[in-house]
């Protein structure tokens, strides 16, 4: 847990980086209401360790344009695969519920991600 103390946050925006201590910090990573934040213009020139963080922490980080509107979220594939997941098996719920035959998983999966079987 961080101490927001250590970590010169002013009002509810963290001022300076590095926050999530178990990685490099990003220059310009802020919080945006729930969100890890960071502008399209310093992201490229961290893309590397941006990418990297977001692939082992699951954790989300919102790219905001010079207006500080949240213009795009960067997800882990493992983050995107469990949504995926679950989105497959809610449709079979409904499916079932429906009194549909169901479809094995992987064809939903398949669907959802617009691929031909």
């Amino acid at each position: 847990m961080f101490d927001v103390a250590d970590k010169g946050v002013t009002g509810s925006r963290l001022t300076t980086i590095g926050y999530m201590d178990d990685y490099a910090p990003l220059e310009g990573l802020h919080k945006l209401g729930p969100w890890d934040a960071i502008p399209i213009s310093s992201a490229g020139k961290q893309l590397n360790v941006l990418a990297r963080r977001v692939a082992d922490s699951r954790d989300d980080i919102a790219l905001t344009d010079e207006d500080g509107k949240i213009v795009a979220l960067v997800i882990s594939p493992a983050v995107l695969e469990d949504l995926e997941d679950e989105l497959a098996i809610t449709r079979a719920e409904l499916r079932t519920l429906k009194g549909e035959e169901g479809i094995p998983h992987e064809d939903v999966v398949r669907e959802i991600r617009g691929e031909t079987p």
